[in-house]
């Protein structure tokens, strides 16, 4: 099934939003290691590396229907945030920004009747779910926590718990 031009473009930008995710959650992990937060490191660790699986994943799609893999650029993130909290409200609102590109492509598939792209990007509608998900759950850990000390060190034991 061959990819019209437009639908490979967003593909191939939904590549580069996916290692622009591992890029932006590599700083996160840079400050949460300056940090000394070993759990929550581990946590946005994993992240940046399912981010790059991710993108990995869409690059193996393309290459699939043999479409034509144009890497984007990758802008500069920050390695600086304002506590936990902060950093798990920017990977959410990251996450809702690569929803709905995940989103606009599917239904770009659905018009086109890109069958094969439309079972390909559902999946990942479903895994936009569990990432927006993991990211509200731990920042309502965060947030119970508080400023209790004791607390925030349980909430970084349990991140460092992710596997």
């Amino acid at each position: 099934m061959e990819l019209s031009q437009k639908l490979q473009d967003a593909l191939n930008k939904q590549v580069a939003m996916e290692y622009q995710a591992a890029y932006k959650y590599n700083g996160m992990r840079i400050y949460l290691d300056d940090l000394g937060a070993h759990g929550a490191t581990h946590w946005m660790t994993l992240q940046t590396k399912e981010e790059i699986q991710h993108a990995e994943d869409f690059i193996q799609f393309i290459k699939s229907v043999d479409g034509q893999v144009e890497l984007g650029q990758i802008k500069k993130e920050t390695t600086d945030y304002d506590g936990l909290a902060s950093v798990w409200e920017a990977g959410l609102s990251h996450e809702k920004e690569i929803t709905k590109s995940i989103e606009d492509i599917l239904a770009l598939a659905i018009k086109e009747n890109n069958y094969a792209a439309e079972n390909f990007l559902r999946t990942y509608v479903d895994e936009q779910v569990e990432e927006e998900d993991n990211f509200r759950d731990v920042l309502e850990l965060i947030e119970l926590a508080g400023d209790d000390i004791t607390a925030m060190f349980q909430v970084d034991s349990k991140l460092g718990q992710r596997k």
